[in-house]
């Protein structure tokens, strides 16, 4: 394999603008159209959205197998929490299971959407890997959008703290991985780079006990713009 020409990633560089914009507009126009439509348009739009996310995916970790952008085999598993919102996603997309909705809407736009204003990418513009970011990572805002405003799905009773009880499980579950094959899935060794909210919680993997309040209540308010008016 020959290795990628190295480019930095600059924070706030006009290509990240770039990047998040795009995502921005393709987000409100999607959206904006698609709820023009009737339900069966609606849905033909959401099980094409859900087979360009799996497109996505496994092109991405194709692609990885014969890269040498994020380094050996053990740090191109798909183990990090954006990779199982991926899996989701689809299967929201696709078979609207409601537990995976759930899981979708609130975990990328509190967790995953964390990439895309503080990326930690192995390299920036005009790299093959500053790209596959950003589209995983703008797919995964739109479906979490998508699923409120275009498959009709509401928050109900208590989905904030079941999301964050089941996104919980991920912590555990990964840290013996990390630990085995020494490498920082879900970030629990440690913070990938400077700058981002979790520099304020203390250390690895502890900042994820001390975030618990904050995001709950950063659901919570999630809740309130897709609240079920029939469960109140």
């Amino acid at each position: 394999m020959n290795p990628e020409p190295y480019y930095p990633f600059i924070r706030w560089s006009t290509e990240h603008i770039t990047a998040l914009s795009i995502t921005v507009v393709a987000a409100v126009l999607l959206l904006f159209f698609g709820s023009l439509l009737k339900e069966r348009g609606r849905r033909v739009i959401c099980i094409i959205l859900g087979a360009i996310v799996a497109i996505q995916f496994i092109g991405e970790y194709v692609w990885r197998a014969f890269s040498d952008a994020y380094g050996s085999w053990e740090y191109n598993l798909p183990l990090h929490f954006c990779s199982f919102m991926s899996i989701l996603a689809v299967i929201a997309l696709w078979f609207r299971w409601r537990p995976a909705c759930t899981l979708v809407y609130f975990g990328v736009l509190v967790g995953s959407i964390q990439g895309l204003i503080t990326p930690a990418m192995a390299n920036g513009y005009p790299s093959l890997a500053f790209y596959v970011f950003f589209i995983a990572h703008g797919l995964l805002l739109i479906v979490a959008l998508a699923i409120p405003v275009l498959m009709g799905w509401r928050a109900r009773g208590y989905d904030d703290i079941k999301a964050l009880l089941l996104m919980d499980v991920y912590v555990p579950i990964v840290i013996p991985i990390n630990l085995w094959l020494d490498t920082n899935y879900g970030y629990t060794q440690g913070v990938p780079i400077r700058g981002t909210l979790l520099d304020y919680l203390g250390e690895a993997p502890w900042y994820y006990l001390w975030a618990q309040l904050p995001v709950l209540a950063v659901f919570r308010l999630l809740m309130l713009t897709a609240h079920d008016k029939n469960d109140d």
